[in-house]
């Protein structure tokens, strides 16, 4: 059976307005999404490019290549269905990125966006939530 190609839209974010990220939502019920569970190395790594993100705008980003796959996240299209476990923000625009360098670039963060504020609620080391699929295999 052909996998499934999905034509994955953009987010409706603000190109000019600067992110900033909050843990105000951070789940740490799913253990398997928790940055507790990575290496050391990892979790520096994922903080610093966290850090280098924070107060940027989506066309800083975009053009400065550091952060990639801004994009929405359709729950019927992943493994967890039924999206994050707090009703409250499933509400909200769910979208998710790439941390670049961390686990041969499959490392994602997913979380909400409201208000310039992006909530981390999710750390998926090993791109499990939306896996990928090969191109050309």
């Amino acid at each position: 059976m052909p996998k499934k190609k999905y034509e994955i839209p953009t987010p409706k974010l603000s190109l000019i307005e600067k992110i900033h990220f909050s843990f105000e939502y951070y789940d740490t019920d799913k253990d398997k999404y928790c940055l507790s569970c990575w290496e050391k190395e990892q979790i520096k790594s994922a903080l610093a490019r966290l850090k280098e993100i924070n107060c940027k705008t989506l066309n800083e980003l975009k053009s400065q290549r550091g952060v990639y796959h801004f994009r929405e996240v359709f729950w019927d299209q992943t493994t967890e269905k039924l999206g994050f476990n707090n009703q409250k923000i499933n509400s909200m625009e769910t979208f998710h990125f790439a941390l670049l360098g961390i686990n041969n670039q499959k490392a994602r963060v997913y979380g909400v966006y409201s208000s310039n504020v992006f909530y981390i609620v999710w750390f998926d080391l090993n791109h499990t939530i939306w896996p990928s699929y090969k191109k050309h295999t």
